[in-house]
This record gives structure tokens, sequence and C-alpha cells, in this order.
């Protein structure tokens, strides 16, 4: 089959606008009712967005078979009795490489391109695990073959994939950057048009599906990493609350210079637990933030510390002392389990009472983010900030870890 020779790219992304933005005109009222306007937002971002291609080289298997080729006659232009072509021995060899993103990028023609032909035998498409696989064939006859000859020329095919495959990348990565605001515009036009439309309906005092007050937040970034978003459901609760950023950053620092005192003198806690350790980091937060109805930084649950707003969290911390990767991932799952709010944004407290290499419980929980994050930014040496995709209802929360040493060593 012939790749990157079909529609150009642009094209068919400006097709598949199009037809996002018809399927977000088509919702109806009752869909929309009692639903977040970003998970909507989300919704769509993550069905339209074009996931590029990679190719692995690396990952190339080959295989040979013996085969007739047919090569040209060159006297066949000089005797009307020669054969055009005549069969030698040969051998087909074929080159299996992995590749991940959508296959049907292989159909299409990037805006810059070459004229070269992409021959491949097929384009397996990816299977559950997201590996699809392309296959390369090559004929060739037995007296010019040989196995270094037929590495070099899979090398110099896969290396041309590997090129024109970017091209196709670099417009399917424009697509993407301007695929949020276009459906947010999309949405935000249907939300108006069902306003105006229940508007009408009132004043001809019919009966209104549509309520007012649906919540509205502050639309978040998705992350480069694929998400998937369910169509929202509709809620009866009200508009969600999360701390600014400033404020966010403000209260890990303040814990982190609370902490960092601790590990100078560790001997002075190594015998307090995660209640009494949670405590002592809510009596230091409490001299930085105060209102009208006392403490800010209140208990909920057995270890945790959370900001209230309106009967609801808007930030969460865990303390936790470490146990192993394991209970630091169940930790995060515990702490996501308190949360009922979009953007809410939580922390993770570790404390290393036990181990004698801290560097190992840094070393573990690295790997452990690696896993479970989307993004994941090593801000201190024992502080990492992430994206991670609540497994249960979606929510992109974002966490902070923080890891203080009070081993006694």
């Amino acid at each position: 089959m012939r790749c990157f020779n079909g529609n150009l790219t642009n094209d068919v992304f400006k097709a598949h606008q199009e037809q996002m933005r018809e399927e977000i005109a088509s919702l109806t009222a009752a869909k929309m009712d009692n639903t977040d306007r970003d998970a909507w937002v989300d919704h769509y971002c993550s069905k339209f967005e074009i996931e590029c291609l990679t190719i692995y080289p690396d990952s190339a298997e080959f295989e040979l078979g013996e085969k007739k080729i047919q090569v040209y006659n060159h006297w066949s232009r000089m005797a009307p009795y020669e054969p055009e072509y005549y069969e030698v021995p040969g051998f087909r060899a074929t080159c299996k490489v992995s590749y991940t993103g959508d296959p049907a990028l292989f159909e299409l023609t990037p805006m810059t391109h070459t004229l070269n032909a992409f021959e491949a035998d097929r384009v397996v498409k990816p299977d559950k695990d997201g590996i699809g696989y392309l296959v390369l064939g090559y004929e060739v006859a037995q007296r010019e073959a040989s196995a270094d000859g037929i590495r070099a020329h899979f090398k110099a095919e896969i290396d041309s994939f590997i090129t024109e495959a970017e091209r196709v990348n670099k417009d399917a990565r424009s697509f993407n950057d301007a695929l949020r605001k276009a459906v947010e515009e999309a949405v935000d036009k249907r939300i108006s048009e069902l306003d105006k439309f229940a508007t009408i309906r009132q004043g001809l005092n019919l009966p209104l599906n549509r309520v007012e007050g649906a919540p509205m937040a502050k639309p978040i970034a998705l992350p480069r990493k694929k998400l998937t978003f369910s169509i929202p459901l509709p809620t009866s609760q009200g508009p969600s609350y999360c701390i600014g950023d400033a404020d966010y950053k403000h209260i890990t620092d303040v814990i982190d210079g609370c902490c960092s005192m601790m590990e100078q003198a560790p001997c002075s806690y190594a015998t307090f637990e995660e209640e009494q350790l949670r405590d002592h980091i809510l009596s230091v937060l409490n001299t930085h933030y105060e209102n009208a109805t006392g403490e800010t930084f209140r208990r909920k649950g057995k270890t945790d510390i959370n900001v209230p707003f309106e009967g609801h969290a808007a930030y969460i911390a865990e303390c936790k002392i470490w146990h192993g990767q394991k209970a630091f991932l169940a930790a995060i799952d515990q702490l996501f389990s308190y949360t009922t709010w979009r953007d809410t944004k939580v922390s993770v407290i570790v404390f290393n009472k036990k181990n004698k290499s801290f560097e190992i419980v840094l070393n573990t929980i690295q790997s452990a983010l690696s896993e479970v994050s989307m993004q994941s930014e090593r801000q201190k040496h024992s502080q990492w900030h992430c994206t991670i995709q609540n497994k249960v209802d979606e929510r992109v929360m974002h966490v902070t870890v923080q890891v203080f040493d009070l081993c006694v060593r």
C-alpha cells in the first residue's frame, strides 16, 4: 500500500474540526442540563484530539524467504525473441516495526512533503495496548543479497518513514494546539443558544429543561498525554472551588519550611506518629492563614489537612509515614476519595522514619509517579508537582508530593 499519499492533512483536519462543531451543535438541553461546561470541553478534546505517530526503529523484526525474482532483460530491446523479463533465484525479506499513534495519518499527505514513494506491505492497527505494526517488504536477487545490505535497505526505508511521519505530526500538532479553543467556542456557543432557547420558552410559559446556574468552572489545559473523558452526567452540586495557584504554592512552601526544620532535629520527632506530625504542621500553617470563623486549616478524618470553603474542601493534604510504593500509591487514591470537586489541589506529605537510604525512597517515588502521572515535574530533590487523572471519576488532580527524612542514623 502507498503511505503518505492521500488527501492533504489540512483538508482532512478541517473536516475533522467541522465534525466536532456539528456534534456539539446537536447537543440537546436534556443532555446539558446540570452538567459541567469544562467536562464537555474535556470530553470533546479527548475525542477529537489526533494522536501523533511515533515509529520505533529499534523494535524491527526481520523474516526471510526464498522467491523467484523477475529481472529486466536489457537484451529484449535489441532482440525481439528475447523475453522482457526472466526469473532468477532470490529472496523476499520483510521487516515489522512497531509504531504508536493514529494509523489514519499514514493515509494522509503532509502539507510539506516529498515526491518519494512510501510503500508498505501493510499497516496493522494498534492493539489494546496501543501498539501497531508497519510491515515493509524487499525483494533481492540471491547474487546481490547480503545480510548487511538487507539491514541497510530497511534502515533507510524506516528513516524515510520517520521523517515523513514527523511532517504529518507537525500538521497534527498544529491542529491539536488549536483544538481546545475551537471546542470551547463551540460549547459556549451551544450553551448560549440553549440559554436563549430556555429564555424564550420561559416567556411563553412553557416548561423549562435547562437550569440556570449550571457549573461554569475555569477551564483546565489538557496535558500532552492523551486523556479520556466520558460524557458528563448531571449533578446537583454547585460551582467547583479550589485555592489559587499562588496560595497553593505558599502552602506547600510553608509545609516545606516546617518539615525541613524537623529534618534538622530528627530525634525530637522520632516518636511522632502521623497524627502528631500532622498536628505540628497544622499549628504552623494556622500562623499564616486566618479567617473570621476560626482556624483556616482543620482536621478531617484521621490524618489529613483541609482548607474548607462553603462546606467543601478546596485543598487537602495527607500525611503518611513511608511504608513502600504500594502504600504510597494507595495514599494518593485515598486522598482522591476525599475530594468531590473538579480542580481540587492536593498534597501528599511523606515522612521517612526507618529507611537508612533516603535516596532509595526518593527513587521509588520517582518511579511510581512516572507510572501514574500524566505530567511530573521534580521541583526539588524531594518534591514533585504532577497531574494525575482520577481513575474513579476522570478528574484531573493537581498533586504536590513532599518527602522529608526523619530517620535517626
